[in-house]
């Protein structure tokens, strides 16, 4: 018989750091988004629409407790899939 499983403060600080990774790519959404209608640039506004959905993705899955894990992981496929879209589109600025 397997004793009961304590998953201690390991939820938590996982939670915690989806948080952090959502605002951080808030952050770069909105000086994309800045950069994007200064310079009139249409791949910076897409950039920064796909971090903003990643972010929206990741503070989804970020919650203590966002449904089945099959939900939880095509919420992570979502945010892994619009972040590489504005990942892409980002290194692409970045070497024009």
């Amino acid at each position: 018989m397997n004793p009961p499983r304590d998953p201690g403060l390991q939820p938590e600080r996982t939670a915690l750091a989806r948080q952090r990774t959502a605002l951080s790519a808030l952050v770069a959404a909105a000086l994309l988004l800045r950069g994007g209608l200064t310079a009139g640039a249409p791949l910076q506004l897409a950039a920064a629409v796909c971090l903003t959905v990643t972010a929206a993705l990741v503070a989804a899955v970020g919650t203590p407790h966002p449904g089945t894990r099959a939900a939880r992981r095509r919420l992570l496929a979502a945010a892994w899939v619009t972040g590489l879209g504005g990942s892409l589109a980002t290194l692409h600025l970045l070497t024009t």
